[in-house]
């Protein structure tokens, strides 16, 4: 598999892994690790944010998506 960000300016580079959100091939260069937040259920309606946190592969369109802010949420 080749890296799709790199396809698209005519370059051939393998691909390391796979963005989490959209599926599409990265290589080294265009892969983004983040943090993932681990939650668990402790009571009905109450989330608990466990201390470890997952990696999530992005590529840099969907990382910039998802760090948009929410609609309706105060600071």
């Amino acid at each position: 598999m080749h890296c799709y960000e790199c396809s698209q300016i005519g370059v051939a580079k393998e691909a390391i892994g796979i963005c989490h959100h959209c599926s599409l091939g990265l290589c080294v260069d265009h892969a983004r690790i983040e943090t993932d937040p681990i939650t668990t259920m402790v009571y009905v309606f109450q989330t608990q944010v466990l201390p470890k946190k997952a990696r999530l592969l992005l590529c840099e369109t969907c990382k910039e998506a998802l760090a948009q802010p929410h609609l309706g949420k105060t600071a």
